[in-house]
């Protein structure tokens, strides 16, 4: 996992280090494992992870 860039929080448990970003930035590396659920992407390196909130957009509406 590369050195994360922008502002994040991190949270420790016994087995992971979490890191959880407030700003919208790539994720670098190659991750083991990657799940989207709840409106958040997971990204697992071994004992840590990294979670960001997935930017949700609105596909444009036709007006009346």
């Amino acid at each position: 996992m590369e050195p994360l860039r922008g502002k994040y929080k991190v949270f420790k448990t016994k087995k992971y280090t979490i890191y959880y970003l407030i700003e919208d930035v790539e994720v670098g590396g190659t991750p083991e494992k990657k799940i989207v659920k709840g409106g958040h992407e997971f990204f697992f390196f071994g004992d840590v992870v990294v979670i960001k909130p997935v930017k949700e957009t609105s596909p444009p509406q036709a007006t009346p």
